[in-house]
């Protein structure tokens, strides 16, 4: 059964947290956590324009190359930023939702800013459980994992596809704060998770729940396992130093909105094809 809860606006018809209105996005948007990645992302669309700007929450909205509309909303950092993305935008029109952003890998042959597109996220967090019981499981939609694979493909990359971890304790899971975050971290490598990060459990739960189809594409400056430190080992600062240079992270998040832009594309070419049930 969907979840929606009651509609909730000011007196102008703003939702309460986004300050979104009837007509203000597309039906598929693109969440960075980062405000400041929302512009950078709107460049890669046509005819974009700024819509609102409110708490964490900056919105622009355009059409991509072929001309299928499109936003992004910033969401700001975790779990609790994220359903509330999620909750207001199903209210005015959005239908799929598709996270932008970072992570940290938890591989060791990984090649720092390689792309990780999830299938699924195992739910450390906690605002997923205000939406589920705990063995509901946090999946991403088919269609949008196919399209996303379709369009990285497309532009020449290699993704990794697999489950994230989410958690809503960064501290608790960064290998240059706490000691003990590589013996956290294995029995998750061990299971075979790719990547940690904060807000896909959420967003895959709370998203089933509205109705929304909802997808991660990820990139990471380096791996969180054991022999793979920040500062030295395989996959580290020391190893791949041009990983570690301004602007490096950036334009691989840059490639993965591209990437979420074509997807888009491709979504609305399945869905006029019937290819989506």
């Amino acid at each position: 059964m969907l979840f929606r809860a009651k509609k909730f606006t000011n007196e102008n018809g703003e939702m309460f947290f986004t300050g979104l209105k009837d007509g203000d996005i597309a039906e598929t948007v693109l969440m960075p956590g980062d405000l400041a990645r929302s512009k950078i992302i709107s460049e890669c669309f046509k005819q974009a324009h700024f819509v609102k700007g409110q708490r964490t929450y900056y919105t622009y909205t355009g059409v991509t190359e072929n001309d299928t509309p499109i936003s992004v909303v910033s969401s700001g950092m975790g779990p609790l930023a994220v359903s509330t993305v999620a909750e207001e935008c199903v209210q005015i029109g959005c239908k799929n939702l598709i996270r932008v952003g970072t992570g940290a890998a938890l591989l060791t042959d990984y090649e720092p800013g390689r792309i990780i597109i999830a299938t699924g996220c195992v739910r450390g967090d906690g605002n997923s459980y205000e939406y589920v019981p705990a063995q509901f499981p946090a999946v991403a939609n088919p269609y949008v994992v196919e399209a996303l694979i379709r369009a990285a493909k497309e532009f020449g990359e290699d993704p990794i596809v697999g489950l994230y971890r989410a958690h809503d304790a960064y501290y608790r899971e960064t290998s240059t704060a706490m000691i003990d975050t590589f013996d956290r971290m294995k029995p998750w490598v061990d299971a075979g998770v790719k990547m940690v990060e904060n807000e896909s459990a959420t967003l895959f739960t709370v998203g089933h729940r509205l109705g929304l189809r909802c997808g991660s594409i990820c990139v990471s400056h380096t791996s969180m396992i054991e022999g793979t430190d920040y500062y030295k080992g395989p996959n580290s600062k020391e190893a791949y130093p041009e990983a570690f240079e301004d602007g490096f992270m950036e334009s691989r998040v840059l490639v993965c909105a591209k990437i979420a832009v074509r997807a888009t594309e491709i979504l609305k070419e399945m869905e006029e094809k019937g290819e989506i049930l």
